[in-house]
């Protein structure tokens, strides 16, 4: 089993709590967070398989991957 930092266990839990799913800037105002701790603790959990990016519009949306969502 993968093991969580402190921030890593708050976005995730986050995702959680919002369905699975939340904008990026919805996410940083949420979190409280500056900018470059999200884009490391994002690109961490993308490393750990345990969240995808859809970075295809210019919102970006943070999802958890189906795997996780069914915890």
């Amino acid at each position: 089993m993968q093991t969580l930092s402190g921030n890593e266990y708050m976005v995730v839990d986050m995702l959680f709590e919002k369905g699975g799913g939340i904008k990026r800037n919805d996410l940083e105002r949420a979190s409280g967070m500056a900018k470059s701790s999200l884009a490391a603790v994002i690109n961490n959990l993308e490393r750990k398989k345990i969240i995808e990016v859809n970075r295809t519009n210019n919102v970006h949306y943070v999802e958890l991957v189906k795997s996780w969502r069914r915890l």
